[in-house]
């Protein structure tokens, strides 16, 4: 289901995002989704909830003992690019305008996502500050915040040369 509500969102973006538009892309008839989702805004809140199981595996997977604190941090940008690059809706999803004007839940979802990321950020840090690793006098919730806020930017220039490709891609067929 979030794999297809993904690629609603990769093709006609977030908007096109509904019930009956679930159910064609799934090739299956609508009413079979009434016991999963009430409203088009369940469907957002199954792919920030997948988004979310996704970045605690993620998580999970890169806190080993094994690894050094400096490993682990790029261990863990490494994975995220990755989760986001094959799953380019979820950027749609995060940085979607539309998703500040929908549920609370929604809202809710998301911050969970985004403490999740900074709390265990912090810990990386705090642990390469304790061995080390990392030396500098900036606290570790500033490191945090600059290290997020630099990989929100990349992510989010990321999704917009994409979205560029795919509108400039459409105009050569047009074009053609």
């Amino acid at each position: 289901m979030v794999a297809a509500a993904g690629k609603i969102i990769n093709e006609s973006g977030i908007n096109s995002l509904s019930i009956e538009e679930l159910a064609r892309e799934m090739k299956i008839d609508h009413s079979l989704l009434n016991p999963y989702l009430k409203k088009d805004d369940d469907i957002l809140m199954l792919i920030l909830l997948s988004l979310e199981n996704e970045i605690k595996q993620l998580i999970k997977d890169t806190r080993t003992e094994h690894e050094s604190p400096e490993e682990e941090l790029q261990l863990l940008f490494e994975n995220m690019y990755k989760l986001l690059r094959n799953k380019p809706y979820y950027l749609s999803v995060i940085f979607s305008t539309e998703l500040k004007d929908k549920t609370t839940g929604l809202q809710i979802a998301l911050l969970r996502i985004k403490i999740s990321v900074s709390t265990n950020l912090l810990n990386v840090i705090n642990h390469g500050k304790k061995e080390t690793v990392f030396k500098t006098r900036q606290t570790s919730r500033s490191l945090v915040n600059n290290i997020l806020g630099s990989f929100r930017s990349f992510m989010n220039e990321q999704r917009l040369i994409n979205k560029m490709v795919k509108d400039l891609e459409i105009l050569k067929v047009i074009n053609d």
